[in-house]
């Protein structure tokens, strides 16, 4: 009989255990598809638009960009690149992408760091919270981003005066220190992220070649 009742409690345990390491290897293989998600929707994304962003205010400070340029292409080019940053950096708030980052904290730290400072040298007074959390609104629809084909018919709708208006005046009349600002920020948040996507940017295959 005792043999019996210890034959069941072994039994008992074993299946416990093996049900405990099934859970385990579940729950790992999970995280590591949350993190495969976050970094093909939201990171690679945000890589991209950033480094748009660099090359843009690169291409103005050392290539005379701006005389190639029409002023409506000059103008709803830069409402865009801006607007697709904001946006995808609106998406890891509202989304709690930021919470899931706890596996990368350094990451999330120089994320944070880098956005903070991008928006901190677009703010001249003017152009302020709001307006480019509608800006990121106007380069959305509902989860996704717009195309620039879709944007370009939202930036003469009077529903994004608001927004639009002082972004345009920020680029007429911001300093050049604050563009330099926004380059260097972006140069570094380029490669921070480049880092933790495995996808390289162009800034490091140019470096490289």
């Amino acid at each position: 009989m005792a043999e019996g009742i210890e034959g069941l409690l072994f039994g008992a345990l074993g299946a416990l255990g093996g049900a405990g390491i099934q859970y385990y290897f579940q729950r790992r293989t999970a995280s590591r598809q949350e993190r495969k998600e976050i970094i093909e929707t939201h990171l690679l994304q945000l890589q991209n638009s950033v480094e748009s962003l660099y090359y843009r205010l690169n291409n103005l400070r050392f290539w005379s960009g701006k005389e190639m340029m029409s002023d409506d292409y000059y103008t709803h080019t830069w409402l865009y690149i801006v607007g697709r940053v904001l946006a995808y950096e609106h998406q890891l708030v509202i989304k709690g992408i930021y919470a899931k980052l706890d596996y990368n904290d350094s990451l999330k730290r120089e994320l944070k760091l880098r956005m903070h400072n991008i928006n901190w040298n677009l703010d001249d007074g003017e152009f302020l919270h709001y307006h480019r959390v509608q800006l990121a609104e106007m380069t959305m629809d509902k989860d996704r981003i717009i195309t620039y084909t879709e944007f370009s018919d939202r930036v003469s709708s009077p529903a994004y005066s608001s927004a639009v208006a002082p972004a345009l005046k920020y680029l007429q009349h911001a300093p050049k220190s604050a563009f330099e600002k926004i380059r260097t920020e972006s140069e570094a948040l380029v490669n921070a992220l480049q880092k933790c996507t495995k996808v390289p940017s162009a800034l490091s295959l140019t470096e490289k070649s």
